[in-house]
């Protein structure tokens, strides 16, 4: 029996052509199969001309419960909720069919990644290291789908019949393109990777590592947000962010950006200054849009966990970045032992007590070395 969508408030407050759109739009969505309470929360949540976009995204309808995941891939269903929180999938109730035959196919998946050796710490990690980078290009493509296919004058209708047309041609194209991105990550790591031979009998590679780490962050950007809306003040992060991308190449790797800040690292120390420097000069030639960038570099050991860095260069660097001049790059004194003389020239810029750092930390400034010249 179809739904009287008028009895059931779906098409109150609505008028002439745009009631029209809703309600051609809302038989589209039932003949696809979609039930009333689905509509009916869509329709509260301004989500109607999503839902086709939802499924496809989804891989189709929900079929399956969470016990059905579980029992037909074999794995427990408490790991499969850990799993599922660690991607930041809202878990439903435990009979609702919200599951797709997208997620049964990953939850097979995963049962082969567990027989082939992987551990489910590992993989809940993994899972937790991904939802997190993939959230941020999924923003990014919502942004850029949203600019793209909506258009002056849309209704409802038009623009839900748009976006399932655009969503059924680009999305899955979009699993390959990340596939593709996440390979060359790989082959980048595995070119700066070095295994010590003498850990191989225990099976444990080091936990500490030897690295550089600089950050360089904007200069007045507090006092830049009193005067710029979020949307300027959000372009001048992403344009910090799109600079640190440019000086990044192999072995130097951008690893965050916080706010103001972007943080970088190398196991080479001279890769990394000459990115920083770099870094900095794309600053002073961008001043039209984008404040002076300061930063700082500090060397030591290190643990990497999940793509990220911890341990004393990560807190060093950030602290001598806070008290470097604008335009200008300082390094720690195990950094300037590392750097190599004949590129750089360094000044000596005193010894600073940092918040946060024991003891008083020599400071130096480094430029590159045009010609040669006595250190100072």
């Amino acid at each position: 029996m179809a739904i009287d969508f008028e009895a059931e408030g779906l098409l109150e407050g609505l008028e002439g052509p745009a009631r029209q759109a809703r309600l051609g739009l809302l038989r589209r969505l039932e003949s696809e199969g979609y039930e009333l309470d689905e509509l009916r929360t869509a329709s509260g949540e301004g989500r109607l001309p999503l839902l086709a976009v939802e499924r496809a995204i989804a891989g189709g309808a929900g079929r399956y419960t969470a016990a059905e995941v579980s029992e037909r891939s074999g794995l427990e269903p408490e790991f499969l909720e850990r799993l599922w929180r660690a991607l930041g999938v809202a878990l439903a109730d435990p009979d609702e069919r919200t599951f797709t035959e997208a997620d049964m196919e990953a939850a097979l998946r995963t049962k082969a990644l567990r027989d082939a050796g992987l551990s489910d710490a590992s993989t809940v990690e993994i899972g937790r290291v991904m939802a997190r980078g993939t959230f941020g290009v999924a923003s990014a493509v919502a942004k850029v789908f949203v600019e793209t296919f909506v258009e002056a004058g849309d209704d409802e209708q038009s623009l839900a019949l748009r976006y399932a047309e655009a969503s059924r041609v680009l999305t899955p194209m979009l699993g390959p393109v990340i596939e593709h991105v996440l390979g060359l990550q790989q082959r980048s790591l595995i070119r700066q990777t070095a295994v010590d031979l003498s850990t191989l009998g225990t099976g444990l590679l080091p936990q500490g590592q030897q690295v550089s780490i600089a950050f360089a962050d904007l200069v007045g950007f507090t006092r830049l947000g009193e005067n710029l809306d979020p949307a300027e003040l959000g372009a001048v992060a992403e344009r910090l962010e799109a600079l640190a991308f440019d000086v990044a190449e192999p072995p130097v790797r951008l690893i965050k950006t916080i706010g103001d800040a972007v943080m970088l690292e190398s196991a080479d120390t001279d890769a990394l200054v000459g990115a920083t420097l770099a870094l900095v000069a794309a600053a002073e030639t961008a001043a039209a849009d984008l404040p002076a960038l300061r930063a700082g570099l500090a060397r030591g050991e290190a643990l990497e966990r999940a793509g990220d860095w911890f341990g004393r260069p990560v807190n060093l660097a950030s602290r001598i970045a806070d008290v470097a001049r604008p335009g200008t790059l300082l390094l720690d004194a195990r950094a300037k032992a590392d750097a190599d003389g004949d590129l750089w020239r360094f000044s000596a810029a005193g010894k600073r007590s940092l918040k946060g750092v024991k003891g008083p930390v020599s400071l130096h400034r480094v430029r590159r070395r045009e010609s040669g010249g006595p250190e100072t």
